[in-house]
């Protein structure tokens, strides 16, 4: 009979294996989970017509800073089941980009097979931002201060309660629906909840990055001036060639709203390499006219509101996770706009920062 210290031994050895191997499979499971974010900071120094020059310590001027946890479940058969969960935060201040939520900047479960992918939970709208967004054909995106085409333009932002539909590829051709049973809630009955429809797609191969996207937003349960506001809808199409690594690109939106106003937007962009880094210039154009019924909720002079922009961007690697990136961008409204104290649609704008992604 073995001695007892030998017993004692052989019972560690038992127990210290058996750890190692929960702590490998603790590892493995986890390999499929990733933590990820990324940290944007610039000075960023502007003036608005009317206003006094500003000089401020900026994040998120040419992407949000943010961090977030994703992960994917292998099912088998060509199924997985993943989730995205996601924060936007003030690197400036350490504050949260939108109080209150845990995970504002995405926040859904997905699941993909040979039909495509279903995605459900808080997105961005099809023509915004996040993994669900489909928007093409300008270098700056929705980003980059008064360059973003988000300035002036129709854009839903994030939606709560939505669903996401994208079909498998056909050749570089994808379809893509999103609805939002309601934007903000849907705990209230369907027609006073506002909706979200958008229906599109998206086409990328042989050097071509381009989408076309409808969209609408019903307003159900939504008040303007205590009065029943109308359904919004718009179309958004754009895309870029890639010449070699230059990607010039062309967008286009049209925008309206019964008895409010209707619009078009035009936009002209190239992305080229430059000294080792990659450099962004584009310029747009916006003309608005609002509709009589409204006038007064615009403190306008004019029926006619219109803005052209001229932006210029560069950014330089440093690393693969760290990019210097500068700005300059000048923005003057006409008409309904001119006198607008806001940088975005009169004035100028210069930036410099760094934007670190882990």
């Amino acid at each position: 009979m073995p001695p007892k210290r030998s017993i004692r031994i052989c019972q560690t050895q038992v127990l210290v294996a058996a750890l190692l191997s929960s702590f490998a499979s603790l590892s493995f499971a986890a390999s499929n989970v990733t933590l990820y974010g990324q940290l944007d900071e610039g000075l960023v120094i502007g003036k608005a017509k009317h206003s006094s020059t500003t000089a401020t310590l900026k994040s998120g001027f040419v992407g949000m800073s943010r961090w977030g946890i994703k992960g994917v479940e292998d099912l088998g058969n060509g199924y997985s089941v993943g989730f995205t969960l996601e924060q936007g935060f003030l690197a400036d201040s350490g504050a949260e980009h939108t109080s209150g939520l845990a995970f504002s900047r995405e926040s859904l479960m997905r699941i993909t097979g040979p039909f495509g992918q279903v995605a459900l939970g808080r997105m961005g709208a099809l023509g915004f931002a996040q993994s669900t967004a489909i928007l093409r054909g300008w270098a700056f995106g929705t980003s980059w201060g008064a360059s973003a085409w988000s300035v002036g333009n129709v854009h839903f932002g994030r939606l709560n309660n939505a669903v996401n539909y994208v079909t498998p590829s056909f050749s570089g051709l994808t379809l893509h629906a999103t609805y939002s049973n309601g934007t903000a809630t849907d705990d209230n009955k369907w027609s006073d909840n506002a909706h979200y429809y958008g229906v599109g797609a998206k086409y990328t191969a042989h050097n071509i990055d381009a989408s076309i996207i409808f969209e609408a937003k019903d307003n159900k349960g939504v008040a303007l001036l205590e009065e029943k506001q109308k359904a919004l809808y718009h179309i958004t199409a754009g895309g870029t060639y890639n010449f070699n690594g230059v990607k010039p690109g062309v967008i286009y939106q049209y925008a309206t709203q019964e008895d409010y106003y209707h619009q078009h937007a035009f936009g002209l962009s190239v992305t080229a390499p430059l000294a080792g880094g990659s450099a962004k210039l584009g310029a747009k154009y916006l003309l608005r006219k609002y509709d009589s019924h409204y006038v007064d909720l615009a403190a306008l002079s004019e029926k006619k509101a219109s803005v052209w922009t001229v932006g210029a961007g560069y950014e330089y690697p440093f690393s693969k996770r760290t990019n210097l990136w500068t700005y300059a961008g000048y923005a003057d409204g006409a008409k309904g706009w001119k006198n607008e104290a806001d940088v975005n649609y009169n004035g100028w704008q210069v930036g410099l920062g760094l934007l670190h992604k882990f």
